[in-house]
């Protein structure tokens, strides 16, 4: 014979996604996807400005262009073929 019980299961559901550049909600399309947008974190070692911190942020896709222009170096383009002329 089997017993069960009752298990409630509580699960993270992404709701938003705030830029951390300009504020602006990152949205979602007409089909209800979120928009793209780049999610960073890193986890600083010992001797850095920040020590044992560790950084999450998201940029919408504004954000990211307008912080990649100012780069010396260009980010590489990893699929040159799926590139917009």
């Amino acid at each position: 014979m089997k017993f069960y019980t009752e298990k409630t299961v509580v699960s993270k559901q992404l709701a938003d996604v705030r830029c951390n550049a300009c504020g602006r909600e990152v949205g979602r399309n007409a089909c209800g996807y979120m928009q793209d947008y780049v999610s960073l974190s890193k986890e600083w070692g010992y001797h850095s400005p920040f020590d044992g911190e560790a950084h999450s942020i998201d940029l919408c896709v504004d954000c990211y262009q307008s912080w990649i222009n100012a780069f010396e170096i260009p980010p590489e383009r990893l699929n040159e073929e799926y590139a917009c002329a």
